[in-house]
């Protein structure tokens, strides 16, 4: 039970998923043991974005607190979106893109949340902060990711960053 989970929320789309996959392997890339997994269905789309980069959906989770003592949550914040056992294990990081809301933890913890599109938006300036290059298939998935939740760049919630990130 050594490893961090990485997960987004229970219903997930496609930043959901791929942001778990990337940040699970930019903290790979800093030296973390981490495993990205999923808390519901995968969806056609990012059925499709999966195989399209070369990726296996990640394997789906019932209960962390049965798998892990520490998680990281990646596109949520929320209890009523998380995990099963999420009040069991320690919140050690949240990377997001929506409001804040019913969010507390018993430790200090790393969070960030930005007003952007996606998740994959942040996650594309993390990168660039810690100097990791991001190989294509990752970009591949970070690219869909934004895609998908900005609408192909027309949501209300699509920033320049969301653009340039694109």
């Amino acid at each position: 039970m050594s490893k961090v989970l990485v997960f987004g929320h229970k219903n997930p789309d496609t930043d959901s998923i791929t942001s778990a996959i990337v940040y699970a392997y930019l903290k790979e890339q800093l030296g973390a043991e981490v495993e990205a997994v999923r808390l519901g269905e995968v969806n056609n789309e990012t059925k499709y974005v999966l195989e399209k980069f070369g990726f296996e959906a990640p394997r789906l989770v019932s209960n962390v607190a049965e798998e892990a003592k520490e998680v990281i949550l990646v596109d949520h914040n929320e209890r009523q979106q998380s995990a099963d056992g999420i009040e069991n294990v320690k919140i050690s990081e949240v990377i997001d893109h929506h409001r804040i809301a019913n969010f507390e933890t018993a430790d200090p913890l790393y969070y960030r949340a930005e007003p952007v599109g996606c998740t994959a938006t942040i996650l594309n300036k993390i990168f660039k902060e810690k100097n990791v290059e991001i190989p294509s298939n990752i970009a591949g998935l970070m690219l869909s990711a934004i895609i998908s939740d900005t609408l192909l760049f027309k949501s209300p919630t699509c920033t320049d960053e969301d653009v340039q990130a694109g």
